[in-house]
């Protein structure tokens, strides 16, 4: 509908409330604002109640950014009442199940918004990053942070012991995610295993956890979740079998997540990941010939100057030597190196220098470029920001 240059847009699961386009706001099925765009800026408003913009400051250059607490508050009651003032505009020629949802925006100020990131911290241990196929996915900490965390370029897990659930704790905490995303799980089309490898569960436990998800959950492809999705980002510790991830394939894993990162043997000790390559590639075989897809992630600007050449060809031909098809993804996701990881120090003892960002560019070029090439039809090719994250 519309009605003096503002649109209505009511689906199942969200409503969207704009005026010439100019300003958009989306809300979920609690009435909480999820995504916004203004003044030539998006919003994402995650369940954590971060909140990360993202827009064009020139040619070629994007911002991304998580708002600071006073720049979040005060974005977000700009947004709430940009958003009363349109509905306040359309609401008495609106259709009945239009002004149920109005009533539903209406309960949520700043405050309570606020409010929401301390509750979140209840339900869920930092959710630290995802894939950029499941940002929208449902979250389900099977495991709270990672087995290895050694790795030398990440530290998004140091904040953490690893845990497994056992399958009556898991059951209470997605009990609780239930009760705290409500009727916003509609816009939750797929099951996430948290955390940084979840897969590295033992087999015999993973399958008490996943019969627990399948008691909680209608999942299939005629169900509102179509399957699960997980990291996997050991190769050289709990090796599982053919038959193994079979298992899985039967029980909804549908895609699973390797951090190969390069296929050059002395980057990936410089980088400190378990395993190998090659054990990577046996996975990624493994994995495929269960009938599951894979998502394999490549670090643009590993390894620094020195090992560049290297990092490209190698890290090309381990892509070559998987069996890379449709459904399958391959994500470019260019290196952000926090000042306390150990990386910039492993680089210096390596004898190597950070790539420049024309030289990242570059390099970025020419991994899309040779991925495409060495991939089979139907693989997926994208560029992955982890700076544009927000759960």
């Amino acid at each position: 509908m519309m009605t003096t240059g503002i649109t209505l847009n009511l689906q199942r699961h969200h409503l969207t409330i704009a005026e010439n386009m100019r300003t958009i706001i989306s809300f979920d099925g609690e009435g909480r604002l999820i995504v916004a765009f203004r003044h030539g800026a998006n919003y994402v408003r995650g369940l954590s109640g971060e909140v990360l913009r993202k827009r064009a400051l020139a040619p070629g250059q994007k911002e991304r950014q998580k708002l600071a607490d006073a720049e979040r508050c005060a974005v977000l009651a700009e947004l709430l009442a940009e958003a009363a003032r349109m509905i306040e505009q359309i609401e008495t020629t609106a259709p009945p199940a239009a002004r149920d949802w109005f009533e539903r925006i209406r309960r949520w100020d700043v405050e309570r918004l606020e409010a929401e990131r301390e509750r979140f911290r209840t339900v869920y241990k930092p959710i630290s990053i995802l894939p950029p196929d499941q940002y929208r996915a449902l979250v389900l900490q099977a495991t709270e942070g990672c087995s290895w965390n050694r790795c030398h370029f990440c530290t998004f897990y140091r904040d953490r012991p690893f845990r497994i659930h056992s399958p009556a704790s898991f059951r209470e905490h997605i009990q609780r995610v239930k009760e705290f995303v409500g009727a916003g799980l509609g816009l939750r089309m797929a099951i996430f295993l948290g955390d940084a490898n979840a897969l590295i569960i033992p087999q015999p436990r993973l399958r008490e956890l996943l019969q627990v998800v399948h008691e909680e959950f209608t999942i299939g492809p005629d169900a509102d979740f179509k399957g699960m999705y997980a990291f996997l980002d050991i190769f050289g510790a709990e090796r599982k079998t053919l038959a193994e991830y079979r298992e899985l394939a039967a029980a909804g894993v549908r895609r699973i997540y390797l951090g190969l990162e390069s296929g050059d043997e002395t980057v990936f000790r410089l980088l400190n990941k378990p395993g190998s390559p090659a054990e990577a590639i046996d996975a990624v075989r493994t994995i495929k010939a269960a009938g599951i897809a894979v998502g394999v992630i490549l670090l643009v600007g590993a390894g620094g100057e020195r090992f560049a050449a290297g990092h490209v060809q190698h890290s090309l031909a381990a892509l070559a030597a998987m069996p890379l098809g449709p459904d399958d993804i391959v994500y470019l996701s260019p290196l952000i190196v926090s000042s306390d990881s150990p990386y910039l120090a492993q680089l210096q003892a390596y004898g190597s220098t950070p790539l420049t960002e024309p030289a990242i560019t570059r390099q970025l070029a020419e991994l899309k470029h040779g991925a495409r090439t060495v991939t089979g039809p139907g693989a997926k090719v994208v560029i992955y920001h982890i700076e544009e994250f927000v759960y």
